[in-house]
């Protein structure tokens, strides 16, 4: 069991450094088209890997799985490119924070396409949730804390369609492999990579030890690494704990770019943090007492992670 703590913490630890890098990869003068082909050709090759060893079959599957995991891909992509994109006009703390926000995403949705009702605690976290969105772009002090509004809509932007590939990947994981779902995800990407940015000289007037730390670093450490860990903690702990646990992820990469980056936040932007974190515990303990709801509020919250079905 403490075996299954340690393994969660570590799967966040992994996943909430991927700002950290992807910041780090803008200050030494990487561009958005770089970080995205090398995180997602050395993600893609590992898993590629991983699937062979581990005898899944996920390359003979049912050919009607491939347009979903297509659109799984894309969606993946849109998130991850507009969350590039919103590091490189924000800090990596707040960029953070606003994907934390791919929760209210679903619920909204959920209300809006699926017609869902919506529950007492649903209501407060939205309500809150909201305030906590406001408070940490400091609505009130945008010119003095200097947060760009291209920024933030990268950050929204990032959210909504991690909220989508959360929806839609709760029916692939009833049927696929975790593994599966991954591979062909970073695959898909890597191809959306290569037509957004088409790979010309696309290696010239970088730094090859910045290029492989940053592409090593969100590939492995905060993808593969991270999504073993918390499959086998999942595993050892139950989807409820392990999901409930996963919240300290964005704490973590608070911390992390305070004491990597030197990234600060105002106490109202601390306080709509905890905000948006609250809200997020909220929607996962409210899932743990409906089981029945037919939406996953609290699916991964990073890259390639398993689906959490809580």
């Amino acid at each position: 069991m403490k075996n299954g703590y340690v393994l969660i913490i570590l799967a966040a630890l992994g996943f909430a450094a991927l700002p950290i890098f992807i910041k780090y990869g803008y200050n030494v003068g990487l561009t958005t088209e770089i970080m995205l082909f090398l995180r997602f050709l050395i993600a893609s090759i590992i898993l590629i890997f991983i699937m062979f060893i581990s005898r899944k079959n996920g390359f003979n599957i049912n050919k009607s799985y491939l347009p979903k995991l297509v659109v799984q891909g894309l969606v993946f992509f849109g998130s991850s490119y507009c969350y590039t994109l919103a590091i490189k006009h924000m800090s990596a703390t707040i960029t953070n924070i606003l994907l934390y926000t791919y929760p209210l995403m679903v619920v909204l949705m959920a209300t809006m396409i699926f017609k869902e009702k919506i529950s007492l605690i649903k209501a407060v976290t939205l309500l809150i949730t909201s305030l906590g969105c406001l408070m940490v772009i400091d609505i009130i002090n945008t010119s003095t804390h200097q947060i760009s509004m291209l920024g933030i809509l990268y950050g929204i932007g990032s959210a909504i369609f991690y909220a989508i590939y959360n929806i839609n990947g709760q029916y692939l994981s009833k049927t696929l492999e975790p593994v599966t779902i991954s591979t062909y995800t970073s695959v898909v990407c890597l191809l959306a990579t290569m037509v957004v940015y088409p790979p010309v000289n696309i290696f010239a007037g970088h730094s090859y030890q910045a290029m492989w730390m940053v592409g090593l670093g969100t590939a492995i450490l905060c993808t593969i690494v991270p999504l073993f860990c918390y499959q086998k903690g999942l595993s050892l702990l139950g989807a409820s704990q392990a999901s409930i646990l996963s919240t300290i992820e964005p704490v973590i990469a608070t911390v992390l770019a305070f004491l990597i980056l030197g990234e600060t936040l105002s106490t109202i932007q601390l306080s709509g943090a905890f905000l948006i974190i609250s809200g997020g515990l909220l929607l996962k303990l409210d899932k743990i007492k409906q089981p029945s709801t037919s939406i996953n509020l609290t699916a991964s919250l990073t890259p390639f992670k398993p689906q959490k079905k809580t």
